[in-house]
């Protein structure tokens, strides 16, 4: 059976293949224009071909191909695995110096560093090497120009990955309409440029700042390990770094880094998110049931993506959903089906309830702080009735119960809560809490990331639900209809409840336009999936064995009045 590690790695193939391509294409325009020579365009293209089949394009091309393989598959891995939490800061800044983050902005300075040497050995200048002969010295003596192009590198790939990786959330966008690659890349390219040449203004100034202070320090360093002299103006001087004008070129290898990075991140972005089709009942496939199984997941996202295209386009598969198991006669693929569906909406539909309940954690801690006095009471409890009757009695079972096993478990039990309390209260202090506690909107915003497959879940079910009124010949969803209409109904409660400010405790009073976003996308989505099953089956409706709650909640829905 294809495994979830085999999909990912077929994909993540591929995206590396597509940017090696691509970037290779970037460096040889980059190549084409920058020897531009309309007086003798012979000469013009004889010495771009000469370029692009040299061996120092060749060798830099190698290596951002190599750095590329490590840094996808890192950045790949981060979607086949669940998201990880961060809810505190003390969480976020150990995430920080995890050996991931370590391993991956190491590969992202030497991706800046190799990106730097490329583009500036193709402008035919002598910043691609840190030697050149003295002319009032008999020695060598140091390029700083070199030296300050290679060190602004490896920052600017250190500073994408602090902006993307630390500081950002790490998503992949699925596409409303899927459209082919090649379409998909030509809609984004004039944005990807006009964001690289906007985005490299900000870490071009803070880079000559940085150098300005520091940059003694590595020139001091790279004189002494090669003997060098310098006759040039330092670079750590204002009036000396703007008169030389490097910094201009600093800025145009820094866009074109950049843009590189994004079309880089684009390629894995569109070639990870291309559909695939599940098979609804297979021995030596992944299917359908199984994807879905995978939760929070990559092959989750894939699985989901694939019920919803299902649900709309391929009446052969739903066909199949509805066969009944030969010999038996059961419906178990729709059973496989259903219970991987209900279990992501019901563990999300969970996650949800624990925000909206934090509000009540002060009278439920109030009240497990007399536990332990309810479990030993203070006074023994008193038994009746002759002896030969004792044996019957269920006050003995009670008292069996109270040895000193059970005696000893509870105490060990009410220890732990008093350390747990006493850790709360301690991490309420004001140094404390700024370290351990809970983040504003953390919690809220990390579960409503994680919302798509959950979208794509509710659309699917709702559409594979209303296509069996026609198409399901034996009635096997039929019965599942109040299951289906409660997880939905239960899912909009809660989702109702987090836009409702007064509900909400300040904690989980969103601020993030991303989770704002995704929350009222999913509300929508939920509302259009009860709208669907509800319309569809209106004249059956009030034949469906509902409780009186849930018949309630889909009142306005029957009505046409829920916004």
């Amino acid at each position: 059976m294809e495994t979830k590690s085999e999909i990912f790695s077929q994909r993540l193939i591929k995206a590396v293949l597509w940017n090696i391509c691509l970037q290779s294409v970037i460096a040889i325009l980059l190549v084409f224009f920058i020897q531009v020579d309309l007086i003798h365009p012979i000469k013009w293209i004889t010495s771009t071909f000469d370029d692009i089949f040299s061996w120092k394009l060749s060798l830099n091309i190698v290596l951002l191909g190599l750095v590329s393989f490590f840094q996808a598959y890192i950045y790949g891995s981060q979607y086949s695995r669940p998201v990880p939490k961060y809810f505190t800061r003390i969480s976020m800044l150990m995430n920080i110096f995890s050996m991931q983050n370590i391993i991956f902005s190491t590969l992202y300075a030497l991706n800046g560093y190799f990106t730097m040497s490329l583009y500036s050995s193709l402008a035919k200048s002598n910043f691609n090497v840190l030697k050149k002969k003295c002319e009032n010295y008999d020695g060598q003596c140091l390029i700083e120009q070199s030296l300050f192009l290679q060190i602004g590198g490896m920052w600017m790939g250190l500073y994408y990955f602090s902006r993307s990786h630390l500081f950002g959330a790490a998503v992949l966008t699925f596409p409303h309409i899927y459209q082919e690659k090649f379409q998909q890349i030509k809609l984004v390219i004039s944005n990807i440029l006009s964001m690289g040449f906007q985005h490299s203004i900000t870490p071009v100034v803070y880079y000559c700042v940085f150098y300005y202070i520091w940059g003694s320090k590595p020139r001091s360093v790279v004189s002494d390990v090669y003997s060098l002299y310098l006759e040039d103006p330092p670079l750590d001087n204002i009036i000396s770094l703007i008169s030389s004008g490097i910094w201009i070129g600093l800025w145009f290898y820094t866009s074109l880094f950049f843009i590189s990075t994004y079309t880089m991140k684009t390629v894995f972005n569109i070639v990870l998110t291309e559909p695939m089709k599940f098979p609804i009942d297979s021995n030596t496939h992944m299917t359908l049931a199984t994807a879905l199984s995978q939760r929070l997941q990559f092959t989750s996202y894939l699985g989901a993506l694939d019920l919803k295209n299902m649900s709309m386009t391929d009446p052969s598969r739903r066909g199949q959903t509805f066969m009944l198991s030969q010999p038996g006669g059961h419906p178990k693929n729709w059973n496989n089906l259903l219970e991987k569906c209900l279990y992501i909406i019901n563990e999300f539909n969970k996650e949800l309830d624990s925000i909206n309940s934090d509000s009540y954690t002060a009278e439920v801690d109030a009240k497990s702080q007399n536990g332990f006095n309810k479990v030993l009471p203070d006074t023994p409890p008193q038994y009746t009735g002759s002896l030969r009757n004792m044996a019957q009695s269920p006050q003995l079972l009670e008292l069996k119960k109270h040895d000193k096993k059970t005696v000893d478990n509870t105490f060990a039990t009410a220890v732990k809560e008093e350390f747990n309390s006493f850790i709360q209260k301690l991490c309420q202090k004001p140094g404390i809490n700024y370290f351990f506690g809970e983040l504003v909107d953390t919690k809220l915003k990390f579960i409503l990331i994680q919302a798509q497959p959950v979208m794509w879940t509710c659309e699917g079910l709702a559409n594979i639900v209303s296509s069996s009124l026609k198409e399901d010949k034996y009635g096997v969803t039929q019965h599942d209809l109040p299951t289906v209409l409660s997880a939905f109904v239960s899912l909009k409660q809660n989702l109702d409840k987090l836009t409702k400010p007064g509900l909400v405790p300040r904690k989980h009073i969103l601020n993030d336009a991303l989770a704002i976003k995704i929350r009222s996308a999913l509300l929508s989505s939920v509302k259009r999936s009860l709208y669907k099953i509800v319309l569809t089956f209106s004249k059956y409706i009030h034949e469906i064995p509902l409780d009186p709650e849930i018949q309630t909640a889909i009142q306005p829905f029957i009505l046409c009045k829920e916004p």
